[in-house]
């Protein structure tokens, strides 16, 4: 129980790092939150080049991120 509890912590801690509208986070369950977040990651690795050179690059825009919830 206490491994369940430290991983359902976590699993917490992650939705609270994803970048979507409070309104939404507390509606997503442990998997989508999970599902996101690899999805997230995975985006990453595809980094698109920010507006001006030498920007930092940015992994998900708004309106991506909405249709990946929507999606879910």
């Amino acid at each position: 129980k206490a491994r369940r509890d430290q991983i359902n912590a976590q699993i917490r801690a992650l939705r609270d790092l994803l970048p979507l509208p409070d309104g939404d986070r507390p509606r997503l369950s442990y998997l989508h939150v999970m599902a996101l977040a690899c999805i997230y990651t995975r985006k990453g690795a595809c980094l698109r080049p920010g507006p001006s050179r030498g920007a930092p690059l940015e992994l998900l825009g708004g309106p991506e991120l909405a249709d990946l919830v929507a999606s879910l």
